[in-house]
């Protein structure tokens, strides 16, 4: 078995840096992988440029170590290049929701251990204005949130400076809402809203349970509107979609779809786009469930991985 380390070693993650390293050792001291190489990204690019010209069966599997970006390079590589090679992520981003929700941990221990059963699940990938994305694509106040935050900010405070910049759009009642136009295959609407998740997961922004009808191989992403809402009103309906409860009240628009644009009615509104954290740019926005699929390495007994793929 060959092994495939994409490794983002800037300052911050540094103890990742060296999970992997250790996880390579150890692998290739007990047997279970016979040769492995690291390769270390420097800027911007360099994760997509590694795996975009992958063959099929060149490596067993990719491990890419990083943050969003990273992470998010490395899929948008093994889609372009169709090589069909299993991806381990040890991620190690302010929020890491996707291996989250599939229950990826993050120890040395762990990563052996899924190595070494390597339980591989397909996966459906999104595309959004172009870019392939994992998790979930967005837009709207999470966001303008999540674009206002300065690395230094992530580096610090990691999720709280997210829960800091929302508490404080709260208190001030900065919901600014926009009108936009909704078509899909099966319909088209137009809606006064402030956040657009689409999740191809059940977990997006921090929040655990936004889409909970999700599944990660059904040809289906799940949309999640939430239309203009009080600021009173704004906590309790946090509080629901952290427990799945959210998706029948009356602040939410919910549907599935395989296909979707999104449209900017109110020219003078901000409404930033973002893919598994990466900025997207502003409106119109075009996104699909793409005919590649991704391979995964996921916990063999683990009912978040049973929920997500249904088995």
């Amino acid at each position: 078995m060959k092994g495939l380390f994409v490794i983002n070693p800037n300052a911050g993650m540094r103890m990742f840096q060296q999970g992997a390293h250790e996880v390579a050792k150890h692998l290739l001291q007990n047997g279970t992988i016979d040769y492995c190489s690291i390769l270390y990204t420097r800027k911007g690019g360099d994760a997509f440029e590694i795996t975009s010209s992958l063959k099929p069966g060149e490596w067993d599997f990719v491990l890419a170590a990083g943050g969003d970006g990273t992470v998010n390079e490395v899929v948008n590589g093994l889609a372009t290049s169709n090589c069909g090679i299993p991806l381990l992520i040890l991620g190690a981003g302010t929020t890491n929701d996707f291996i989250t929700a599939v229950g990826i941990g993050r120890t040395p221990a762990t990563l052996e251990r899924l190595i070494k059963d390597f339980c591989v699940k397909e996966a459906d990938i999104g595309v959004c204005n172009g870019h392939y994305f994992l998790n979930s694509c967005s837009g709207g106040v999470i966001s303008n949130i999540a674009h206002s935050i300065s690395p230094e900010q992530k580096a610090q405070f990691g999720i709280l400076a997210y829960y800091s910049a929302g508490f404080s759009e709260i208190v001030e009642g900065n919901f600014k809402t926009a009108k936009i136009r909704i078509t899909t295959p099966e319909e088209t609407f137009d809606e006064e809203v402030f956040l657009l998740v689409i999740a191809n997961s059940c977990q997006a922004g921090g929040f655990q349970n936004v889409a909970p009808k999700s599944r990660l191989n059904d040809g289906l992403l799940d949309v999640v509107l939430i239309k203009d809402v009080g600021a009173f009103d704004i906590l309790p309906l946090i509080g629901m979609i952290q427990t799945g409860q959210h998706l029948n009240d009356k602040h939410i628009r919910f549907f599935q779809t395989n296909e979707l644009r999104a449209e900017l009615l109110d020219g003078d509104r901000e409404f930033k786009l973002d893919y598994d954290g990466e900025f997207a740019g502003d409106m119109p926005l075009n996104v699909s469930v793409s005919d590649r699929k991704l391979k995964l390495i996921v916990p063999r007994r683990s009912l978040k991985v049973r929920r997500l793929f249904g088995s």
